[in-house]
């Protein structure tokens, strides 16, 4: 009986060196196919990450989900390659060599037969030989001998081929992140984790900054209170102007808000880490929104409100001043501000000719509405006596405008009394009625030219006429005749009125100049300038009009009776209104200085000279004296009034009162005493003058008494309400002794250096004041503020000037704070 022993320590035997070689290629067949089952799921969890990673995904995770991402990918990629690795185990020969008696599809296993060695029956001839040629044929069988390519086996561990998606994820990250792939790389490595530390809910705040023609401060919406976007909740809508530029902050939170304004949508720019900033303009829609993170910090409903067109109208029908200035006087509107308010002035018999155009002075900067006054000295334009249609026009700052209704007039012209002036004017106004009859114009200047006697030999006027006669003969260009009708008007001037004509354009001048610049809110400097300006043309004008009476009494004119109900200024009134204009425009209060102004520019326009004047009985002057006895008390009172305030003030700052303060009112207790007599006797001659005294002037007495004592016993603060009622009863009493001056004396006031014209029968003179009053007392409707609203006014200007200077402000506020500032 024979028997075998296999013994696997000698691998191949006698194999060729081919079989060894194959055996050593299945077995590295088999490390393959046993590696790729082990280290395929980490390695996909790897080239998920470097897909993410190209595509540059993660970077757009919230940093804390950035952070958990990479931390799933790492702790999956380490689990997976060790159970991977713990698994993976060395092919041994035997399988080796079954691999590749299974490529060759070899039967009875004749690689592992080869192995084999004879133990029983070796001695026996017969058995070996047998075995010897059992050994050959296998070694025959060998010759087919042959190793397949190697099989991943990925399909049982990917049975859904997540592997071809992996793959292509790849591509595209390669492709759209070529030449950025490094940064990529690192920015998929580094989470935004500062996010991580914060809890607190995003914070927003949301200004409205309404256009700056609107005047309209700014507005925060608080975001805690918005009402959002529900119909339902019956919310009333936000109204904001047309225009109006929507500011918004929010801190807080990891993505990138929206703000939606209306019909426009616009994302936040990012200021820190964590802050976020936005600025948008509102123009249309009906909602106010800021959105993060796909929900609603704050909503609000809206309507937009356009600007309206303004309005204008007459007060009264264009007319006429005493001193022959076309009188304008409007009222205009406008939603949120006025700019421009104008005249055009179109010649109804030439209506294709270019029409006039007037600038109206506003009475401030940005008025919603506003009444107006001016006068214009239309009398040197050719159209002077012409009929002409006057159409009024406002606009606001978007240029908007609105229109009056055209009214009819006849322009305002000079009338000249001396018959060359007549005789030149009437020739300008047929160069402005057919520009090209020059020739009969030219005869009649040569005609005048040739009769000196008539202009009493003026040198002056003598060289005008020959330098218009010329220029008409030899200058056909049609610029000439405008210069020609210049020249003749001046001469005219010259003839008439001599210097006062010149004095009077130069005061009209300055005073549009000084109203412009109130108006448009000129520095300190230049209304100061123009103020001197005024005061010395104001002068000059006064002078050239007294000039002018007495050269006309010197000629024999006799004095006219003065109208009834008519009323007289001295030239002191008429400087200490300018003065009084220039101290409040000083102290910011120059609204009030332009209402001085305008009615000093209608004294001024209505005023004329007074030879009555001269003739003043000595009843006239007694009254005078007696009102600016008067005037000059109620100064004195006033100033006592003050003084008590300021003090009263001070002891409510201290719990004590001073022994200086003790002193101030024991003081001021003698000094009202003494106005208390002093008008006891002006009371006694008044009784004398009139036969009664007003009773408003002996109760200023008694109120008198009761701020004496309260001031002997150190009380300023009791001492403010005697004094003021004190000074109004003194007021009353000026009103009641200029009424009954002006009946003792039958007709006129106080006489001065001029006097305007009357409204009989109206109680009222053409400026709309009562009768028989002068000076401040005379300025109806014109409130002048008292020396308390002017401190205060002062103390709000310096600190408006001290917080625009502190620059840490927000823009917001520094930007309404300039608006106010251009105000003053």
């Amino acid at each position: 009986m024979t028997g075998t022993h296999r013994q696997g320590s000698n691998p191949g035997g006698g194999a060729p060196r081919r079989t060894a070689a194959l055996l050593v290629l299945a077995r590295a067949a088999l490390w393959w196919e046993r590696l790729w089952p082990a280290v395929w799921p980490p390695l996909g969890v790897a080239g998920l990450f470097l897909g993410l990673a190209l595509l540059d995904v993660l970077p757009l995770l919230p940093g804390s989900l950035h952070g958990l991402t990479l931390l799933a990918l790492i702790a999956g990629f380490a689990v997976l390659a060790w159970r991977g690795i713990s698994r993976l185990h060395a092919p041994s020969v035997a399988l080796a060599r079954r691999r590749l008696e299974l490529d060759s599809a070899l039967d009875h296993r004749p690689l592992s037969g080869l192995d084999d060695t004879l133990i029983a029956g070796a001695s026996d001839r017969g058995s070996a030989g047998l075995w010897a040629l059992h050994q050959r044929r296998l070694r025959d069988r060998l010759a087919t001998l042959q190793l397949g390519l190697p099989r991943a086996g990925l399909a049982a561990v990917d049975p859904f081929a997540l592997r071809a998606a992996l793959g292509l994820l790849l591509v595209i990250g390669v492709v759209t992140g070529y030449g950025d792939l490094t940064d990529r790389l690192n920015r998929a490595v580094r989470p935004d984790l500062g996010t991580l530390a914060q809890t607190a809910p995003a914070g927003l705040d949301v200004w409205v900054n309404p256009p700056a023609y609107t005047g309209l401060p700014p507005l925060f919406l608080d975001a805690a209170s918005a009402p959002g976007l529900d119909p339902e909740s019956g919310a009333a809508a936000l109204q904001l102007p047309l225009g109006s530029v929507i500011l918004a902050q929010v801190q807080g939170g990891s993505q990138v808000p929206n703000l939606i304004a209306g019909e426009t949508e616009a994302p936040f720019k990012t200021v820190t880490q964590d802050a976020y900033k936005v600025s948008a303009v509102l123009e249309r829609g009906n909602q106010l929104r800021v959105e993060q993170g796909g929900r609603d910090l704050a909503a609000w409903p809206v309507a937009i409100i356009p600007d309206e067109s303004p309005t204008i109208d007459y007060l009264s029908p264009p007319g006429r001043s005493e001193r022959a200035a076309l009188k304008l006087e409007y009222l205009a509107e406008d939603d949120y501000g006025l700019t421009r308010v104008m005249a055009m002035i179109q010649r109804i018999d030439k209506p294709e000719m270019a029409p006039l155009e007037i600038e109206l002075p506003l009475p401030g900067l940005g008025l919603r509405d506003a009444e107006g006054l001016s006068f214009h000295d239309l009398t040197p334009h050719p159209w002077a006596g012409l009929a002409v249609e006057i159409q009024l026009i406002a606009e606001d700052a978007l240029d908007q405008q609105g229109e009056s209704e055209p009214v009819r007039t006849v322009l305002p012209e000079r009338i000249f009394n001396h018959p060359v002036a007549r005789a030149l004017v009437e020739l300008r106004k047929q160069l402005t009625l057919d520009p090209d009859a020059r020739l009969p114009v030219v005869r009649m200047l040569s005609e005048i030219y040739d009769r000196p006697d008539h202009y009493f030999n003026d040198v002056v006027v003598a060289l005008s006429l020959r330098s218009a006669e010329r220029r008409l003969i030899h200058d056909h260009a049609p610029s000439a005749v405008p210069q020609v009708q210049q020249i003749l008007w001046d001469t005219a001037l010259h003839l008439e009125e001599g210097e006062l004509a010149t004095a009077e354009r130069d005061l009209r001048e300055i005073q549009k100049q000084l109203m412009e610049a109130l108006a448009r809110g000129a520095d300190d400097e230049e209304i100061e300038r123009l103020m001197d300006e005024m005061r010395k043309a104001l002068d000059r004008f006064l002078e050239a009009l007294a000039e002018q009476l007495r050269d006309q009494m010197a000629e024999g004119a006799e004095p006219q009776p003065l109208p009834p109900n008519s009323q007289m200024l001295q030239s002191e009134d008429l400087q200490r209104l300018l003065d009084r204009a220039q101290e409040l425009a000083r102290s910011g209060a120059r609204d009030a200085a332009r209402d001085l102004l305008t009615q000093l520019q209608n004294m001024l326009e209505n005023l004329r000279a007074n030879p009555m004047g001269q003739a003043m009985n000595e009843q006239s002057r007694e009254a005078m004296r007696m009102m600016e006895d008067m005037d000059k008390l109620m100064r004195r009172q006033q100033e006592l009034l003050d003084r008590s305030f300021e003090r009263s003030q001070r002891e409510g700052e201290g719990s004590n009162r001073s022994e200086e303060s003790q002193r101030e009112s024991r003081g001021d207790a003698r000094g009202q005493e003494g106005l208390r007599r002093e008008l006891g006797e002006m009371m006694r001659q008044l009784g004398d003058a009139l036969g009664d005294i007003p009773g408003a002037l002996g109760r200023a007495e008694r109120a008198m008494r009761d701020a004496r004592e309260a001031l002997e016993g150190g009380e300023s603060g009791d001492a403010v309400g005697p004094q003021t009622r004190a000074l109004d009863q003194l007021q009353q009493g000026m009103r009641d002794m200029a009424d009954r001056f002006m009946e003792a004396m039958g007709a006129g006031a106080p006489p001065g250096s001029g006097q305007v014209g009357a409204q009989p029968g109206t109680g009222q003179d053409p400026l709309g004041r009562q009768q028989g009053r002068s000076g401040f007392e005379a300025l109806e409707g014109v409130r002048i503020p008292e020396e308390m609203e002017l401190r205060r006014a002062r103390e709000i200007l310096d600190e408006l000037r001290r917080r625009r200077g502190e620059q840490q402000r927000p823009p917001v506020e520094l930007d309404y704070i300039d608006r106010l500032l251009k105000q003053f």
